[in-house]
């Protein structure tokens, strides 16, 4: 039986359109594993969801997630929270671990301009590793629930399953700027690029847990010059050294000193 022609009245009231839908090709991070150039920036599979769910959802999962462990944690609480059922939430996120790992990227696209911004200069491959650490640095000081979540709240056996997790975006090219000033001399061959850039992880994920540890007393950018210190000591090459580079070379992309939210951490 072939289909019914349906026609519409002129006089019907237009068709509501659809909420503008936002795409997850998402990069998690955290700078060091994945969180933006931590731990976390795979790209995902394209997953979309309607902007307006994004929008009440974010708030609720950040808030939710960087206060309470993992295990206590559960979408029912999510939906009232954010004041949408259930099977909204269901629709899209299959469960709490598609869930965070899906806002992890989100949130996390905040910070990647910034971070590959520090990598496209005529620097020195010491200046822009240097510069990168900074600009995490800074994102984590505005945001650090988005910190909290990445390095203390998400289970990391299971995000590493997940697409989220696989290297890409920011930490990818940085680990092109470090091959480059391997071959140029700037930093140290006599180990591998992925090492150097577990070395940068560390430096950047202790220096976070320590300062949320300490209760934010301090500003976290005014760890950047002792923390690119130690950071260009260690991975300093030969033409760096010779030119007595390691310690001079610390012209930040952006001024350490004039972090927005250093007043709040004091």
């Amino acid at each position: 039986m072939p289909p019914r022609a349906t026609t519409r009245s002129p006089n019907a009231p237009p068709r509501p359109r659809a909420a503008p839908r936002v795409r997850a090709s998402a990069r998690a991070a955290a700078a060091a594993p994945a969180p933006g150039g931590a731990r976390g920036d795979g790209a995902v599979g394209s997953v979309e969801v309607p902007e307006d769910v994004v929008n009440r959802l974010s708030p609720v999962v950040l808030r939710t997630f960087s206060e309470e462990d993992f295990h206590r944690v559960d979408m029912r609480s999510i939906a009232r929270d954010a004041g949408m059922s259930f099977a909204t939430i269901y629709r899209h996120f299959h469960d709490k671990e598609a869930l965070l790992f899906w806002f992890i990227a989100h949130w996390l696209r905040e910070l990647y301009p910034a971070a590959l911004a520090t990598l496209e200069t005529d620097e020195s491959a010491l200046v822009r590793v240097q510069n990168y650490l900074v600009a995490h640095l800074r994102f984590y000081a505005r945001r650090p629930e988005v910190g909290r979540v990445i390095f203390m709240t998400v289970p990391l056996q299971r995000w590493m399953r997940d697409d989220t997790y696989r290297s890409q975006g920011p930490a990818r090219r940085l680990l092109e700027v470090i091959a480059e000033g391997q071959a140029s001399g700037e930093i140290r061959a006599d180990v591998s690029k992925v090492a150097v850039f577990d070395l940068w992880s560390g430096v950047f994920n202790r220096a976070f847990l320590m300062w949320e540890y300490r209760g934010r007393s301090y500003p976290l950018i005014g760890q950047a010059d002792a923390l690119c210190r130690i950071l260009l000591t260690g991975i300093a090459g030969p033409s760096a050294m010779r030119r007595g580079r390691v310690v001079a070379e610390r012209r930040y992309a952006v001024d350490p000193g004039a972090d927005p939210g250093a007043a709040g951490e004091a």
